[in-house]
């Protein structure tokens, strides 16, 4: 009989230790499940170029679940799909310029600037005029009155205007031929449909390995082109935090990229689009960590604009940036 109670007093113990281990389990489950309905959703567009890395490593990585966002990414096939979807509400900000974010402000969907994903510095993100490989100009001078393959009224036509300007062209000396997507741009100056045009990185790249000859970049003298992160002032208002802890975990993975660029090659291949002719060598920029545009940067662009008709005067650099949400003090 002794036997017997002390074999029932085990399973009992068993049974109330396995209840206590389920109780455990089912409520860790619960807290589990909990912290994930509490995740804030931001949602983000971008464009399939290298730009966006930084945000394509954090969500790879699991950064911003970490820091308690869902950060949703949607790709557009082009800007101004990116653009209608915001103003429509359907994301919440994107990766983009300052053009955009300009002509979006004085157009009634008021939206701020928190980050410059690339473009910190000239060296980073290069656009550059190419000539055809079936043209005999090889100098900057030798593009006065020759037709430059653009986009007007974008970032791809500010920086050809500036560029030139800055080596003493005047607004007569300086023609232009539209051709709005950038990979029939490609397809026109290799065939010599087009002498000149105006490549960014890396389709630039690639039109160089292919034979075009490189006249000019934006990688030296002033800062010409940053693709930005802005945001929806009315989510940026309600969800500060959020978006400081989105930047934040943008920093973290800028810091993986420029640790080992090479390990997020594949991603890059994949979401950049890489050509397969430099997928394998083309160089990985290195990106800068969180930091707002500089005020003189951001003045010269808006003038730029105004003076084409773009947008009205009285646009501001207070407007357009916001220096609230940095995870770090930075400065104009």
């Amino acid at each position: 009989m002794k036997k017997l109670a002390a074999g029932l007093l085990i399973l009992a113990l068993i049974a109330l230790g396995t209840g206590c281990n389920t109780a455990v389990k089912e409520k860790s489950e619960v807290k589990a499940s909990t912290a994930m309905k509490k995740l804030t959703a931001i949602r983000i567009g971008t464009l399939p170029t290298e730009d966006a890395l930084p945000i394509n490593v954090a969500e790879q990585e699991g950064l911003f679940k970490n820091k308690g966002i869902d950060v949703k990414v949607t790709v557009f096939k082009s800007a101004q799909e990116r653009d209608v979807a915001l103003q429509a509400g359907q994301i919440d900000g994107f990766m983009g310029d300052l053009v955009a974010a300009a002509a979006l402000q004085q157009g009634g969907t008021p939206v701020q600037v928190v980050d410059v994903l690339l473009g910190s510095k000239a060296s980073e993100g290069r656009f550059g005029i190419v000539a055809s490989p079936n043209s005999s100009i090889k100098t900057v001078a030798e593009l006065k009155g020759v037709p430059i393959a653009v986009s007007s009224n974008t970032i791809i036509e500010y920086v050809v205007d500036t560029l030139l300007k800055e080596n003493g062209f005047t607004n007569t000396d300086i023609k232009k031929v539209e051709i709005k997507a950038i990979p029939v741009r490609l397809e026109a100056v290799m065939s010599g449909q087009a002498q000149a045009a105006a490549l960014p990185d890396p389709l630039l790249t690639l039109a160089e390995k292919q034979g075009a000859r490189l006249i000019i970049d934006d990688t030296k003298g002033s800062n010409l082109s940053q693709t930005i992160l802005l945001f929806r002032k009315d989510f940026l208002v309600k969800n500060r935090g959020a978006i400081k802890s989105m930047l934040s975990g943008i920093n973290e993975s800028v810091d993986l990229i420029n640790k080992n660029p090479d390990s997020y090659r594949k991603l890059l291949v994949e979401t950049a689009r890489l050509p397969k002719p430099i997928a394998n060598t083309y160089k990985i920029n290195t990106y800068p960590k969180v930091q707002i545009p500089s005020k003189a940067d951001v003045e010269r662009l808006l003038d730029w604009m105004v003076k084409k008709g773009i947008i009205k005067p009285g646009l501001k650099y207070s407007d357009l940036v916001n220096q609230e949400v940095q995870p770090a003090s930075v400065g104009s």
